[in-house]
């Protein structure tokens, strides 16, 4: 196999003007796609085998095995999680993660290591909106929680249309997330929102008495009415946080997001969902051109959700 560059000249996937990525950022090429990978429990990252014969590439580790659909006979890289340094990119084009048996499954709902997950609504939806119902089922299945814990803000229960400043909905989110730590306690706590519910997430996540296990922002609202960046809120933040962001989200360009996430201070990631827009809908001929159905990328992209959560979890 020909020698890679650096890791600080690889360019990253999203666009042949994209630039450089920093240290630790390994992007796939169409020739030649990249694994990720961590080691099981108990046994060494580099105790694998990679085969690249026919359509099925098989990674086998100890306790661990991931399939990887759709490589094909092309060249694959692989990187052992461990080398990663730096903020991770992730992206919807990288092979699809189907059938997984991997230890970042979930855990049963009989342990305390099953997370508690609060989620909560966009400014423009319901949590009873057919988009938030089938996200919640597909966290629950993904992380495998110990509940999936939707709500309303008190302007939707008003039924007024228009949300107000997301610092006014503090209060009542913080509520919502005291209520379910006592109807399960022990458990990780995991704060997910959809663009506005993740700003909330965000500004609740250092109150007192809180310790949040992870964050996860679907479609975060990087860019205000004014073009400004609602940053100030991102970079106080100390749990690990996941960005989920479609790739043609006008809300967040992928730009400014990189630039914000360089200054946080937290361990942090984004997952990109090629095509996506602010609410993660792909047009058909990006679904065609990737060769992923919109319900295809919408479970890799909660596959990718558990796998950052568990690692938060545990501490890798």
């Amino acid at each position: 196999m020909a020698s890679d560059p650096p890791p600080s000249k690889r360019r990253r996937s999203d666009g042949a003007d994209a630039g450089t990525t920093s240290e630790g950022h390994y992007p796939p090429t169409k020739q030649r796609p990249v694994v990720v990978f961590s080691q099981g429990g108990g046994g060494d990252s580099d105790d694998c085998a990679a085969s690249t014969t026919g359509s099925v590439t098989s990674l086998q580790m100890t306790h661990a095995a991931i399939q990887l659909q759709g490589l094909g006979s092309r060249p694959l890289e692989v990187r052992p999680l461990r080398e990663l340094r730096g903020p991770a990119f992730l992206s919807s084009s990288w092979p699809v993660m189907q059938g997984w048996e991997t230890e970042f499954k979930g855990a049963s709902h009989s342990t305390k290591e099953s997370p508690l997950v609060v989620f909560a609504h966009g400014g423009g939806a319901p949590s009873t909106s057919q988009w938030m119902i089938k996200w919640k089922e597909l966290i629950g299945e993904a992380l495998n929680a110990i509940e999936v814990v939707t709500f309303d803000y008190p302007y939707i229960l008003a039924k007024r249309k228009a949300p107000p400043k997301a610092e006014k909905l503090v209060d009542h989110h913080l509520k919502i997330v005291k209520d379910a730590l006592a109807k399960h306690p022990g458990h990780p706590l995991v704060l997910m929102g959809k663009s506005l519910g993740s700003r909330v997430s965000c500004m609740i996540a250092g109150a007192d008495g809180l310790n949040v296990a992870s964050i996860v922002c679907l479609g975060y609202p990087l860019k205000g009415m004014n073009g400004a960046l609602r940053d100030s809120t991102l970079l106080e933040l100390q749990a690990p946080t996941l960005f989920v962001q479609g790739s043609n989200d006008c809300q967040c360009p992928l730009d400014k997001l990189e630039f914000t996430r360089r200054q946080m201070s937290c361990k942090n990631e984004v997952y990109i969902i090629d095509g996506g827009d602010h609410s993660f809908q792909i047009g058909k001929k990006s679904q065609e051109s990737s060769g992923m159905t919109q319900d295809q990328a919408e479970r890799t992209a909660a596959h990718a959700i558990a796998q950052f959560v568990f690692r938060s979890i545990r501490g890798s």
